[in-house]
C-alpha cells in the first residue's frame, strides 16, 4: 500500500509541478505558478522521505537529509 500512495504522491506533484511551470509564461500568473510548482515538488521530497523504501526498510539518516535541505534552502 505504501508504494501505490507514494506513486498517487508522484503524479500529483508531477502534474502540479508542470502546471506551475506552465503559468510562469504569463506575468500575471507568475507568482502563483511559482508557488503551485513548489508545493508540487515539496509533495514529492515529502512522500520520498518519509514513505520510500529501500529492501522493505524505510530510508535512515534524517538528520543528514534535513540538515542538507536546511542548508540546500
Amino acid at each position: 500500500m505504501g508504494s501505490s500512495v507514494l506513486s498517487i504522491i508522484y503524479l500529483i506533484g508531477s502534474v502540479t509541478f508542470i502546471l506551475g511551470l506552465k503559468m510562469l509564461s504569463k506575468p500575471d500568473t507568475a507568482r502563483k505558478g511559482n508557488l503551485i510548482a513548489a508545493a508540487g515538488m515539496s509533495l514529492a521530497i515529502i512522500g520520498t522521505i518519509f514513505l520510500y523504501k529501500v529492501d522493505g526498510r524505510p530510508l535512515h539518516n534524517y538528520g543528514w537529509i534535513f540538515a542538507g535541505l536546511l542548508i540546500g534552502g
